[in-house]
């Protein structure tokens, strides 16, 4: 016998359905549909247009609200302490404090100073330009788009602007971002290495999709981002994000040589693409083959520097296989040889000046 007014088997299943249904819908679309109730201003619903990638809208219309709402000013009191490069755990990876010695000896007896780093994680971990803004007073652009990485970021109190955002080449979007899952008991410096494995989703392998979970970002091409920050002159451009096309998303930046002043550029690339592609090049600059490390490839751009010798042929130092017929003397201290890879031998690649 069953008791008036309890629901039947059938009729609590399909109310759970209807919860879980609504729940989802809310946590997927409520924003965005309380977001279009929500008054707002002309700027604002530019905006809306922007990331919708409608046409018509130029990035200068929108630099004053992507300023604001994405850009942080350092800190009124950055902590300005000193660094050792061979103190963190991590300095044998990438030979990371090799790179940072090089960048010591490069630019110790130069004027500070502006670098801009894509993949910053949390300001510490694996840095490529903490040593430059604490030991030879740089500073610059920090972007991280880990939202748990971003915290820690401010916590650090760089001398430096700041931006939770990804980097993309292409129009404004919101994508979903996945977020390893952190290990319990593990000490910080390992999982911020756990968090340095954040990326789009769109790039992660689905048996890793268990292993973490996916939350909303903003993404938005680097030409935008630094104009909004009036940064149109860099030392020095910094990308590892982990996808394997990082150099192909700030060729917004690196290929508008009007608009844009980059000097050197430091790119890490994944395994897979280095072992098919061990000279990676970008247009408009030299693969410096001393300096790079592994697989981090460092970049001066051809602007910056003038042919020393022609014709001369010598042994690079890494890469014994490869005759060097070309070197350059870039910013007056740094010499450096370019390289072209064709059909898997290396030849002579002609530049322009």
């Amino acid at each position: 016998m069953r008791c008036e007014g309890m629901p039947s088997v059938s009729g609590v299943v399909a109310l759970v359905v209807v919860v879980a249904g609504v729940g989802h819908y809310t946590t997927t679309h409520l924003p965005q549909v309380l977001h279009s109730l929500t008054p707002t201003s002309c700027l604002q619903e530019c905006a809306d247009n922007y990331f919708a990638g409608t046409k018509g809208i130029r990035n200068t219309e929108l630099l004053p609200l992507l300023r604001e709402k994405y850009l942080h000013p350092p800190p009124a009191s950055p902590d300005l302490t000193g660094y050792d490069i061979y103190r963190p755990a991590w300095r044998e990876l990438l030979n990371w404090y090799g790179i940072q010695e090089t960048f010591k000896e490069l630019w110790e007896d130069q004027a500070p100073g502006v670098f801009v780093e894509v993949g910053a994680v949390d300001g510490e971990f694996m840095s490529q330009t903490l040593m430059l803004e604490k030991n030879l007073s740089w500073t610059g652009l920090l972007i991280e788009p880990d939202p748990r990485s971003f915290r820690i970021l401010q916590e650090r109190r760089r001398n430096a602007w700041t931006a939770p955002v990804c980097i993309h080449y292409g129009p404004p979007s919101v994508q979903l971002l996945w977020l390893r899952n952190l290990i319990d008991g593990l000490p910080q410096e390992l999982q911020s290495l756990v968090m340095a494995r954040s990326k789009l989703a769109s790039e992660t392998v689905i048996m890793d999709q268990k292993q973490g979970k996916n939350v909303y970002v903003t993404c938005l091409p680097l030409s935008s981002v630094l104009l909004a920050a009036n940064m149109t002159q860099i030392d020095l451009l910094a990308v590892a994000t982990g996808s394997d096309a990082d150099h192909r998303t700030i060729r917004d930046v690196v290929l508008n040589r009007e608009a844009f002043d980059v000097k050197t550029l430091l790119i890490q690339y994944p395994r897979s693409y280095i072992l098919d592609n061990p000279y990676p090049i970008v247009p408009g600059y030299i693969n410096d083959m001393e300096r790079s490390q592994l697989l981090v490839r460092f970049y001066w751009r051809t602007a910056h520097c003038r042919l020393l010798q022609r014709g001369t042929c010598i042994k690079a130092k890494h890469y014994d296989l490869v005759d060097a017929c070309k070197k350059y003397l870039c910013l007056g201290f740094a010499t450096v040889w370019t390289f072209d890879m064709d059909a898997g031998r290396v030849t002579v690649k002609a530049s322009n000046h």
